[in-house]
């Protein structure tokens, strides 16, 4: 993988609350479905998404607060796909979520980004 890789781009935009940069990583067409609501879980569009960031930062700095901590595992490449193992752990090291994210890229950009979680 190079650091070109719009997954990196994403997720160095979002650690520095740049929610313009990090929705400007995904495709005109690109979508984020996530894991909550009725299968598949609610779609967000390339349009959604800056105001669906702007929640899940509110979210991480309320974990920040109670000391849990996000961990990330090594992205995996494969072919048009990054994938990546994530978990949410409190202060005391207990897991409070996990899952995986699965990034389909076209053209430099993420496409799909595809969570599926375990609470």
């Amino acid at each position: 993988m190079t650091e070109t890789s719009p997954v990196a781009a994403f997720f160095a935009a979002c650690d520095a609350d740049d929610l313009g940069a990090a929705a400007d990583c995904f495709a005109p067409d690109g979508v984020w479905i996530v894991a909550s609501g009725p299968e598949p879980g609610r779609t967000y569009t390339r349009d959604e998404i800056p105001a669906f960031l702007k929640e899940i930062v509110g979210k991480r700095d309320l974990l920040d607060a109670d000391g849990a901590r996000m961990i990330y595992g090594e992205r995996i490449v494969v072919a048009d796909q990054e994938f990546l193992e994530f978990r949410c752990e409190s202060a005391a090291g207990v897991v409070l979520d996990r899952g995986i994210d699965v990034f389909t890229l076209s053209d430099g950009k993420i496409l799909r980004k595809d969570v599926f979680r375990k609470a």
